[in-house]
């Protein structure tokens, strides 16, 4: 799974957002994948509509990802109120935490690599460590929350 999409991950993952479909686009405007929810499972989609990848999130909140051929690639779980990023040994990758109605992202070396910020619309936008803008996220007919997790 590639960067954006480890980033976007943890917030498509929490409660209410893909509940149907979301659309995500790179900061041009152009649709780079989409994903759907269904229960406790999302289905990551690129922009040719191909499966490139899976999130299942468990009765205990962890959120476990999957490469389009099922095998685990990382988790995501709350600990001490930031989620925590792990690849598929264990190691550390990075955090997303929230403050005032945004959501920071870091790297395993603790830093940042970018931020979301949830829009009046219910769009999300995504900046870069640098505050340039790299993509959004919109989700049809439901608001998608900024909380990293809330199972």
């Amino acid at each position: 799974m590639n960067k954006l999409v480890m980033l976007l991950a943890v917030i498509a993952a929490t409660t209410g957002f893909a509940a149907e479909r979301t659309v995500f686009r790179d900061a041009m405007g152009r649709q780079t994948g989409t994903a759907e929810r269904n229960g406790n499972k999302i289905i990551y989609r690129d922009a040719m509509g191909r499966q490139t990848g899976t999130a299942e999130i468990g009765s205990n909140g962890k959120i476990t990802y999957r490469d389009a051929m099922g095998r685990q690639t990382g988790t995501a779980q709350e600990q001490n109120g930031r989620t925590v990023f792990r690849d598929a040994m264990g190691r550390q990758t990075g955090t997303a935490q929230e403050r005032n109605g945004r959501v920071t992202y870091r790297d395993g070396m603790g830093r940042q690599t970018g931020t979301a910020q949830q829009q009046q619309n219910g769009r999300v936008t995504y900046r870069d460590e640098m505050g340039r803008q790299t993509g959004t996220a919109q989700s049809n007919g439901k608001q998608p929350p900024l909380r990293t997790q809330n199972h």
